[in-house]
């Protein structure tokens, strides 16, 4: 269900970054730091896609995506590329319900 003004979402990708914050055990400082930019790039680009998704959405669902969606933007106001690693997993997990969201959505309201 991607918009038309956003790249396509490449689903694997996406998982096998978050994968590798949540549960990889030995990362190294510079391959941290690359998976925090894309980790930090995949949350942006499924926020604009959940973004144009969230109105077409049904009651309960809408109201969470509407959380994730606030709670994404929150925290990539707050990261600044300087995050712990429990920043980075709470972003990691951020990223996993935006791809959620992206991938079942579920029954959606025609397109206003």
């Amino acid at each position: 269900m991607a918009s038309k003004s956003a790249a396509p979402i490449d689903v694997e990708t996406i998982r096998a970054t978050y994968d590798r914050l949540l549960w990889g055990a030995d990362i190294t400082g510079s391959e941290c730091e690359i998976l925090a930019g894309l980790v930090r790039g995949h949350v942006g680009l499924l926020v604009q896609e959940g973004a144009a998704l969230v109105s077409r959405l049904h009651g309960h669902q809408q109201f969470v995506a509407r959380w994730v969606l606030v709670q994404s933007r929150r925290m990539l106001r707050t990261s600044r590329g300087d995050d712990s690693p429990e920043q980075l997993r709470d972003l990691a997990t951020q990223c996993r319900a935006l791809l959620v969201l992206h991938e079942f959505a579920g029954p959606l309201h025609p397109p206003a």
